[in-house]
């Protein structure tokens, strides 16, 4: 979505794309709710001329049902139109507004999971999921407020009409009444606007440090910081309560002035209203018609009143909501962008250039991955292996240059299916709070409960698995923290055993293992690296001695490549790491 210069003229295209997925519905719900102008003007009228055959026919009342009957079932008529539009208009809300905000959830949730992982490196997922949770309850507040805001409008044309038809002053004292309340309630309306706008952005944002907070729970037990997260949170949440405070004392001085207005109003009206009744010109139906409808009116307009700070604030959270709709996605597919296909699995970077931030990291590297290749990755932190690898899944675009499987440039292939053939086995194992059997069939998920099986027993899972109260139906926690770190890493090893891609990329994937499971999983990887390229990232140099060759990174660039023995023979800087190992792992620095 494009940026606009008015965020809600933005807004509002925003909404009515999903409006004009139902357009019948919403098109009878707001005229459906136009029918409460006709229940606060013309029922008056028809009370007034029913007191006024009364008045008519005070001393031959017998002689009054003629003239009363039609008026009693134009009455009558009307009370069932008003509530069979209501009731009506209530199941079309029931039906439409749960598809309305099911329509806008899934399509943030889906834009928003679109971004690459820098994106959410930079951005709370809390503040992110209540942005999505704002947009769905202020767009339903939106169009709930306009039910009554629209109607309050349509309702006092009508009252000023028919009070032209009573007198004309009452009609002219009536609109100027209407035009000072409405000027103040928009006198009040663009820092009604701002302040909405400061107070949703506040309290996203301290949604997001709670979030935050929450999600790293273990550490915060683990060394009892408690109170420390407290204070820490204290200084957002002050900031929230703060501009929360100004926003409502705002809104309270509009009342303020409103209820002034409303006094004024009311007592020139019935000034007017018993003088000209006392000198005979109305008549005590045009009183009760005047008094009724004022009455009415001074009761949509009060809450009318309401709705337009209310309104405005619910677009200034909406419009804050929205601007995670606005973020560019950096990692598009372009579009003649065709499905990668691989046969032998060869990488090729041919040029590449790419740097964070300030920082040159790679400048024209040239490298090439045979298909069915085993390459190590080695060197110290920071000297460019994740991102070596992160270029290859394009979670990055290169800056210059192409990177080329079974020459096919990666930029131009969709990242499903470039996704598809490469699977990565992180350090750090990502679990979602769902079943073991959902984890692991995540990695192909049409396949069959005995392949799933099948992966978890070839991944060493199967044991603890059936030990489980539940089996493979067991809930694994928020981020699998009812699995220890070993179990953890084989469920995701597992999940790539399952998916089974050509190209396979182990980014430290048994550091979290003991030893003993270790050289379980040894076994399953190096069956699952069969007659696959393979890429392992690895600090403990010990589980590299298999691979074809070795790459030894430094600051960017490739400084030695061999195998273990070639690299160890040369007496380099590969040799020198593996005298330096402690332990078994690599130092994070020289």
């Amino acid at each position: 979505m494009k940026h606009s210069n008015s965020p809600s003229k933005s807004l509002a295209l925003f909404i009515w794309k999903f409006i004009r997925i139902q357009p019948w519905k919403f098109f009878f719900f707001f005229v459906l709710s136009l029918v409460w102008c006709l229940d606060a003007t013309v029922f008056p009228y028809i009370l007034r001329r029913i007191i006024d055959v009364f008045t008519v026919y005070d001393l031959d009342r017998a002689a009054s049902w003629p003239s009363l009957k039609w008026l009693l079932l134009s009455g009558m008529s009307l009370w069932v139109l008003v509530e069979l539009s209501f009731r009506s208009r209530d199941f079309i809300r029931a039906r439409a507004f749960p598809k309305l905000e099911a329509d806008i959830r899934m399509a943030m949730f889906d834009h928003i999971q679109h971004h690459s992982p820098k994106y959410f490196n930079e951005h709370f997922a809390g503040s992110l999921s209540n942005k999505i949770s704002d947009m769905t309850t202020q767009v339903s507040l939106i169009l709930m407020n306009l039910v009554l805001f629209l109607p309050t409008i349509v309702t006092c044309i009508l009252s000023v009409l028919f009070f032209f038809e009573v007198n004309a002053l009452f009609a002219w004292i009536l609109a100027i009444w209407i035009v000072i309340h409405f000027s103040i309630c928009f006198a009040f309306t663009p820092k009604c606007v701002a302040y909405s706008n400061s107070h949703g952005e506040a309290r996203s944002t301290l949604m997001g440090k709670i979030v935050d907070s929450l999600t790293n729970n273990f550490a915060v037990n683990l060394f009892f910081r408690f109170s420390f997260e407290k204070r820490r949170i204290i200084p957002w949440q002050k900031d929230e309560r703060d501009k929360n405070y100004v926003a409502n004392r705002y809104v309270a001085w509009m009342f303020l002035f409103l209820s002034v207005i409303y006094l004024f109003g009311a007592v020139i009206l019935n000034g007017f209203m018993i003088v000209y009744w006392m000198r005979g010109k109305i008549s005590t139906g045009e009183i009760i018609q005047i008094f009724n409808t004022t009455w009415n009116l001074m009761f949509m307009m009060w809450f009318a009143g309401e709705t337009i700070p209310q309104f405005f604030q619910s677009i200034g959270i909406a419009s804050q909501a929205l601007s995670v709709m606005q973020d560019p996605q950096d990692l598009n597919d372009s579009p003649a962008a065709a499905d990668l296909s691989v046969k032998q699995g060869e990488i090729i970077f041919e040029n590449v250039s790419f740097h964070y931030g300030i920082k040159k990291l790679f400048e024209n590297k040239n490298v090439h991955i045979r298909g069915g290749e085993k390459v190590g990755l080695v060197g110290y932190s920071g000297a460019g292996k994740s991102t070596f690898v992160n270029l290859i899944l394009r979670f990055h675009s290169v800056e210059k240059g192409r990177i080329l499987i079974d020459g096919q440039d990666i930029a131009g292939v969709t990242l499903a299916s470039l996704r598809n053939q490469v699977a990565l086995i992180p350090q750090e194992p990502l679990l979602f709070h769902r079943s073991l059997h959902d984890n692991i069939q995540y990695g192909r998920p049409d396949a069959s409960q005995d392949e799933v099986i099948a992966a978890a027993r070839l991944a060493h899972c199967d044991e603890f698995i059936n030990r489980c109260s539940d089996g493979y139906a067991s809930l694994v926690g928020e981020r699998g923290t009812k699995l220890s770190g070993g179990e953890r890493q084989r469920i995701v090893i597992a999940r790539a055993m399952l998916a089974a891609p050509p190209i396979l990329i182990l980014d430290e994937a048994t550091s979290a293992l003991d030893s003993v499971t270790e050289n379980y999983i040894q076994d399953s990887l190096e069956k699952l690296m069969e007659n696959r390229t393979t890429i392992v990232v690895a600090h403990r140099l010990s589980t590299l001695a298999k691979m074809d060759r070795i790459l030894v990174f430094d600051q960017g660039k490739i400084v030695e490549q061999g195998s273990h023995l070639e690299l160890l023979a040369e007496g380099g800087q590969y040799a020198r790491m593996w005298q330096m190992q402690a332990g078994g792992f690599l130092p994070e620095s020289p």
